[in-house]
């Protein structure tokens, strides 16, 4: 009987050992929702005034976004996302940029179960933001660092949340900070 109940413990655990949310082939997609909290500074290009003034402001809005991941091997996934979003500038007078980004991004997964899985990555892409007060659309670059958690629900339905650090840099704008985002996932073969 103890043998049996070993055997049977060994085996589940192999099973469960083996069994991974991330795989070679494995394609991940995510909806996501949430908030972003930060610093913002705008530098005013004075043709009169040979020294720029920069305006400091404090930086909060939220994104909407969708990602697409693609297992390249167990641990290792790449893909892309799009993402909507709007930020307040405040410092007295407020601003609202309204932001369109499109990403492309990397995760390593540092645990990588069928229901639960841990990872981290960079992420680069371009940013094309409007001001809504003067009408100005600005655009560049913008890079960050992530990291997040899957948790999946049954095969293929899960949730998502995700924990990063972003900067865009759009000219004379800069807006950067915290951004942490809650959504669904799904995972397909």
């Amino acid at each position: 009987m103890k043998k049996n109940i070993l055997t049977m413990a060994l085996v589940m655990a192999f099973s469960f050992a083996n069994a991974q949310s991330n795989d070679k082939g494995k394609i991940h997609v995510n909806v996501m929702f949430g908030i972003i909290n930060g610093n913002a500074s705008i530098t005013n290009d004075n043709t009169f005034n040979p020294m720029p003034k920069e305006n400091n402001y404090s930086a909060t809005g939220v994104n909407f976004g969708a990602n697409f991941q693609y297992g390249f091997a167990k641990n290792i996934s790449a893909g892309a996302g799009i993402e909507i979003g709007t930020v307040e500038l405040t410092d007295g007078d407020n601003t609202s940029i309204t932001s369109f980004k499109v990403n492309f991004s990397g995760r390593y997964y540092f645990l990588n179960h069928e229901k639960i899985n841990l990872f981290a990555g960079p992420s680069i892409g371009y940013t094309s933001g409007t001001d809504s007060e003067i009408s100005t659309t600005y655009t560049g670059l913008n890079y960050g660092i992530n990291t997040g958690c899957n948790y999946y629900f049954g095969e293929k339905v899960g949730m998502i949340f995700n924990l990063g650090y972003e900067v865009n840099s759009l000219g004379n704008v800069s807006i950067n900070g915290v951004k942490a985002m809650l959504g669904l996932a799904l995972k397909f073969r």
